[in-house]
């Protein structure tokens, strides 16, 4: 069975919240990222074999930026 119902896309609807709410989100994830990347800085070289990440794989992630990764 078929209609001629068009669904609403993405690009139809206003963004829900709006710019201050996307910008906030976007903040929080930056700082959730940050705060987890200090928690691997902190795992010994067992506990980081324990969750399958080498030393070095978790030097990168940890020098990443903030900001910007």
């Amino acid at each position: 069975m078929t209609t001629d119902v068009e669904l609403p896309t993405t690009m139809d609807r206003a963004p829900s919240g709006g710019i201050a709410r996307r910008c906030l989100m976007r903040l929080a994830l930056y700082f959730s990222k940050r705060r987890e990347r200090l928690i691997l800085s902190c795992l010994s070289d067992e506990q980081l074999r324990d969750i399958g990440i080498s030393p070095s794989e978790a030097r990168i992630e940890v020098n990443k930026s903030w900001f910007w990764g």
